[in-house]
């Protein structure tokens, strides 16, 4: 088999090398050929030119298949490269926004003259009627019920449940919260009552009361849970009926509580002893 295999070459190449011994030796230095002289030399050059453009398109197919295996290789480790330099952009632009978030935070506890405590959001309430969080701080870090906890923007709830390491934050748009509140403008006063996960709404307000959509409401510092003067939300809408004495207020709670990631606990003079 091996032999078959390989006698077909061996006679096709010394087929070649006697039509190239026979060309030179009829040709010698002669200028012109004779007519067997021409034939053989003729043929000899289509073989010639057959093995040489074989050789030629055999090395041109290793060039380029070597080049596309090393190009393959090459695309693969810039998408590589891309993919690393993506995920390291994207790490670096969160540590930004963490950054930035942190840095209001801690403008707001250099600024306000009330002791806090920081806090992490670890978890939120899956019921769909009441609003929670659950926060890396506890007993064992002084926290107490009753506690209020805000952002750098404002009033975000209050602690309602505890463990030496985690606490249960009410926020203000659960249906049971309730803040005491004032129109910014205008001192009318109010309770900022849980609607709906985007709205509260403000409870025992009068029709004669001076309101405005876009009135800051603040907190009046009544009802022994939130200091005075923290940012709760801003009307977003006014309804008179036509029967009744109060209006219907909608209001835009302050905190974003879609993008909730840390706050501050708000400690009491008593827990620092």
């Amino acid at each position: 088999m091996m032999m078959n295999r390989y006698l077909r070459p061996i006679l096709l190449l010394s087929l070649i090398l006697l039509i190239l011994i026979g060309v030179f030796r009829w040709t010698g230095g002669r200028e012109d050929l004779s007519i067997p002289a021409a034939v053989l030399f003729e043929t000899a050059g289509c073989l010639q030119k057959a093995i040489t453009t074989s050789t030629g398109a055999v090395e041109s197919f290793w060039e380029e298949y070597f080049f596309l295996v090393n190009a393959r290789e090459e695309n693969k480790q810039l998408k590589e490269n891309i993919h690393r330099l993506g995920t390291e952009i994207n790490r670096l632009h969160e540590d930004g926004l963490a950054n930035r978030r942190l840095m209001e935070l801690l403008d707001f506890k250099m600024t306000s003259e009330l002791p806090v405590l920081g806090a992490r959001v670890i978890a939120w309430d899956p019921n769909a009627w009441f609003k929670s969080i659950t926060i890396d701080r506890g007993s064992s870090d002084g926290i107490k019920n009753g506690m209020p906890v805000v952002t750098s923007a404002g009033v975000v709830g209050r602690i309602i449940g505890l463990t030496p390491n985690f606490a249960k934050v009410m926020l203000v748009i659960d249906y049971n919260s309730g803040v005491d509140v004032l129109v910014q403008r205008s001192r009318v006063q109010g309770i900022m009552a849980g609607r709906s996960a985007d709205i509260c709404h403000l409870k025992y307000v009068l029709k004669h009361d001076d309101l405005k959509k876009g009135d800051v409401l603040i907190t009046s510092g009544l009802g022994g849970f939130f200091p005075k003067g923290l940012k709760a939300g801003s009307i977003s809408k006014i309804t008179a009926e036509e029967h009744g004495v109060f209006l219907e207020v909608e209001v835009e709670p302050i905190v974003d509580f879609k993008k909730l990631e840390e706050v501050l606990v708000i400690l009491r003079e008593e827990n620092l002893l």
